[in-house]
């Protein structure tokens, strides 16, 4: 099932960079510049994630909150981000934890925005598995491929050493080669390039979009006994 998301307030270069790949990772992505305009819809519509442009629009920040987080309202229990500039990071503060579930400045890096992101909606924890991966992007004059091995693995989505040469929103073919079973096949998403520094490694984060046959359950079966 897709993930609903809703974008409230000005855009920032991150979620100018951001909007386009979620939506090809599945997540109906809507925008609306006001936060009176936006609350009144959130009365009525469930959203996943509210990312929201401080300071606000139209209603003061705690009014929106309220609205948010009132008894009844479909988005009660959403997942809240706000995105701050620097000078206001301390004053965004006191709404952590008291309504808002995370703060991203505004021009932090467009991974440090999609973590957040991906932590909110609760995408499936992540385990510590090498497993040799085979990835393929087909181009206009041919194809492109890769053997690689990933960094860590979970149901929706991999770290792969290396790959660097695959854009952010390439839609790539995978097959993992697991050991004592035939490959798991489906296709990829590049969600991000990794930080080398942070993340002492050099590669990307991928999130996949679709799997091969029974691969989605067998993958989950080596989980969860990983």
């Amino acid at each position: 099932m897709a993930h609903e998301l809703l974008i409230i307030g000005a855009e920032t270069r991150a979620l100018k960079h951001m909007a386009p790949v979620l939506r090809r990772a599945g997540c109906n992505v809507s925008r609306i510049p006001r936060a009176d305009h936006a609350a009144a819809l959130l009365q009525s519509t469930r959203f996943d994630l509210i990312l929201v442009r401080y300071p606000v629009e139209g209603l003061t920040f705690e009014e929106f909150v309220a609205a948010v987080r009132a008894e009844g309202s479909p988005c009660r229990d959403s997942g809240l981000l706000m995105l701050v500039d620097d000078g206001a990071v301390a004053e965004a503060g006191r709404y952590l934890k008291r309504g808002v579930n995370r703060i991203v400045g505004d021009d932090a890096p467009s991974d440090r925005l999609l973590d957040a992101i991906a932590d909110l909606l609760g995408v499936a924890p992540r385990h510590k598995l090498r497993a040799a991966v085979q990835l393929e992007l087909w181009l206009r004059d041919g194809g492109r491929r890769l053997v690689t091995v990933t960094e860590n693995l979970s149901a929706t989505g991999m770290l792969v050493r290396g790959g660097t040469e695959f854009p952010v929103g390439a839609l790539l073919g995978f097959e993992l080669l697991l050991p004592g079973q035939q490959p798991v096949a489906g296709s990829l998403l590049v969600a991000r390039h990794t930080d080398r520094l942070r993340e002492r490694v050099e590669g990307f984060g991928g999130r996949i979009i679709s799997f091969s046959g029974d691969g989605q359950e067998r993958l989950s079966a080596l989980l969860a006994t990983g």
